[in-house]
């Protein structure tokens, strides 16, 4: 997993000229602690500009692997601030086709969450998944029946795996907006050996177009691709189960809004019907052999690393 998508939440007014401290001032000052026993890391007293030195970010990165996830507290960063610091945990991937109106940052790398318009109107920002309000009596335990909260691994439809993902909220709703991630790695260390055996055995197939079109039918807003931006962007097909690269944990993996199919490894799908999912955003019956997985995973282990929501409602 070699790349990284970076992703921002509504808009940056204004921007700052840093200031460093040496990196042995910040680790002085900076505090951290570990969440739910294994899963995440809270970091706190550390600047913006104490982040743009390498060997924080160097150690930041070695606690993100081991811990899986984290919590940077009381920041407040520029759009080159926030690609900068990115950058220590990866190569940050590009944005997926069809939001060219809602990137910014150097080169474009940042995609804007939420539902920011411009003076005429016009929407730059990515919507979510979601207009209502998926945390219900306060849990983020899956749903089926509703298929909600819209738990997902991010970007399985890429060509590269992505090897995380840098969320920063600059405005969060009065209510909502809830951001939860699960724990996927301990959710597959949870399973039993012949489930572990038989999800081995298959791959996901998954597609941006299907994505768009399926969360396009909850909020309105959302942009579809051009026919052009649907043939470069074809389904690709990626394992259930992924190892990761560098810890050797191995993780639930493909559970996105783009999975419209759960097939065997090796087996093929008609050309015709998989185009008639990727246009409809209707899912292959095969695809409901994920619900099971989510409601562990969400409800068992909710707190590193490859499952989340990001929910911004009500604002």
């Amino acid at each position: 997993m070699a790349s990284q998508q970076v992703m921002s939440r509504l808009r940056w007014n204004h921007f700052r000229c840093l200031e460093p401290r040496s990196f042995a001032d910040a680790a002085r000052n900076l505090q951290m602690k570990f969440l739910n026993g294994r899963f995440g890391a809270l970091i706190e007293h550390v600047t913006a500009a104490d982040l743009q030195s390498p060997e924080l970010g160097q150690m930041l990165r070695r606690t993100w692997l081991q811990a899986g996830l984290l919590v940077i507290r009381g920041l407040d960063l520029s759009p080159d601030d926030f690609a900068s610091i990115s950058r220590h945990f990866g190569v940050l991937g590009p944005v997926p086709a069809g939001r060219e109106h809602a990137k910014l940052g150097p080169g474009g790398c940042i995609l804007r969450i939420g539902n920011v318009r411009d003076q005429t109107g016009k929407l730059i920002s990515q919507p979510s998944s979601t207009k209502e309000n998926v945390l219900l009596d306060g849990s983020s335990q899956y749903r089926p029946a509703e298929r909600l909260p819209v738990w997902h691994t991010d970007g399985t439809f890429k060509e590269t795996p992505e090897a995380g993902t840098a969320l920063y909220c600059r405005q969060a709703p009065e209510e909502g907006g809830a951001t939860c991630f699960a724990d996927a790695a301990s959710a597959w260390e949870g399973l039993a050996f012949d489930q572990q055996r038989h999800l081995l055995k298959l791959d996901c197939i998954c597609s941006l177009a299907h994505h768009d079109a399926k969360l396009r039918k909850r909020n309105p807003d959302y942009p579809m691709l051009t026919e052009e931006e649907r043939k470069r962007n074809p389904p690709r097909r990626v394992p259930l189960s992924l190892q990761h690269p560098e810890t050797g944990r191995r993780a639930i993996y493909g559970i996105n809004s783009s999975t419209c199919f759960v097939v065997e490894k090796g087996q093929e799908v008609e050309p015709e019907k998989l185009e008639r999912h990727e246009l409809s955003g209707e899912e292959d019956d095969s695809a409901s052999h994920l619900n099971g997985f989510q409601v562990c995973a969400t409800g068992c282990n909710v707190g590193p690393d490859l499952m989340h929501i990001d929910a911004l409602t009500g604002f």
